[in-house]
């Protein structure tokens, strides 16, 4: 086998190995996974599993920061064109997620309760929270003149918010109920930001 087909390979399993991780997770919470339930499930061997990650903490933590930047860089690239298209962006984030994101989101909520407990998680969760409340902030000033102190307190209202609808959406998937409500959302920021 060539290195170029062997390193392809490595980059599936690895893959692989993340997404029954989170499906895992999804299902039974961070206290559910174990290799043995990765391995069963894939079909391979425990080892295969720490060749390419050395423990199983360690797919926990591929799994937390890709998740992570899968959250911040969307919002730190958006070029939309106004305030209300922005904010749009933002809601339909939750109530626009395929299935695949919806495991993502429930493995987030996952990690939300792990880091009442685990310092590690609660550092890293800390960290992207003020990435992404500093993300909004930064586009909100392309459309508002309000000091940044009060662009960053709203973005953190808007993260609060985001978090709610996402637990909500997951219960209940009224995409068209929460339009209205997000719409509603959007007035309220709107004229906090005039």
């Amino acid at each position: 086998m060539t290195q170029d087909l062997r390193i392809t390979k490595g980059n599936e399993t690895k893959d692989r190995i993340l997404a029954a991780s989170m499906k895992i997770i999804a299902e039974e919470g961070i206290e559910g996974l174990s290799a043995k339930k990765i391995a069963d499930l894939l079909g391979i061997s425990k080892s295969n599993i720490f060749h390419h990650f050395g423990s199983v903490d360690e797919v926990l933590n591929v799994i937390f920061e890709n998740i992570l930047d899968y959250l911040v860089k969307p919002v730190k690239s958006h070029q939309g064109p106004d305030l209300k298209v922005f904010l749009l962006f933002l809601g339909e984030s939750i109530y626009s997620l395929s299935e695949e994101e919806k495991i993502s989101y429930s493995v987030l909520l996952n990690f939300y309760n792990s880091c009442l407990y685990n310092e590690k998680y609660r550092a890293y969760l800390l960290k992207t929270k003020d990435e992404m409340i500093d993300a909004i902030a930064t586009q909100l000033s392309r459309y508002s003149s309000q000091r940044k102190e009060k662009l960053l307190i709203i973005s953190e209202m808007i993260i609060m918010t985001l978090d709610g609808y996402g637990l909500h959406f997951l219960l209940e998937s009224d995409i068209e109920t929460f339009e209205k409500i997000w719409t509603l959302q959007i007035d309220a920021w709107q004229s906090l930001l005039n």
